[in-house]
């Protein structure tokens, strides 16, 4: 059965961004489709630095309701909304004081793969938290689902100024690209 792959890096433009999230995506398309899925094929969409939670939801949505196994690969950026201090994926547009309105929320995410059968789901996350969402997350865990695997990394906000890069990505797609798949639980201690 054919896998499917989802490609995501979102980050803010401009003085907001904590992570250089689209640079790790030339090195994951340059991995086979079938490597990244773990699967002899493999349908992959890729969204890179996409404006609207909305585009990223349907994305989303096609990708979790197709059969087979499904991997999620996720480079970016947590914020909190103001209202409600949920935390959400910052898209291009987000600031501050628009997170709820132009970020994907984090439980949109996993509510789209609650529906998956367990074990079918795997996401790989490397991901960087501004420092209200790091204080948050000392308290309150990133959900994503009880059926899903989820491997990766929350790193706390780079230094003042600065720009982080998804190391983590990064060493995953470098061992992807060797064009063998290690089980995921070997691949995160690899990367």
């Amino acid at each position: 059965m054919p896998g499917t792959v989802l490609l995501l890096a979102a980050s803010p433009v401009g003085r907001g961004c904590l992570v250089d999230a689209a640079s790790v995506l030339p090195v994951l398309a340059a991995v086979p489709p079938a490597v990244l899925s773990g699967t002899d094929t493999a349908n992959v969409v890729e969204l890179a630095d996409p404006l609207e939670p909305q585009a990223v939801l349907t994305r989303l949505r096609a990708a979790a309701a197709a059969p087979g196994p499904l991997t999620v690969y996720v480079a970016g950026q947590l914020q909190l909304d103001r209202r409600q201090r949920l935390p959400h994926l910052a898209l291009a547009r987000t600031t501050p004081s628009t997170v709820r309105y132009t970020a994907l929320p984090w439980h949109w995410i996993r509510e789209e793969l609650r529906l998956r059968p367990s074990g079918a789901t795997t996401l790989l996350l490397d991901l960087h938290a501004d420092h209200e969402t790091w204080q948050w997350l000392r308290t309150s865990p990133l959900d994503s689902g009880r059926n899903n695997a989820v491997y990766g990394r929350v790193a706390p906000p780079p230094a003042r100024r600065a720009v982080a890069v998804p190391s983590y990505m990064r060493g995953v797609a470098t061992i992807l690209r060797s064009g063998h798949r290690p089980p995921p639980d070997e691949l995160h201690q690899q990367a």
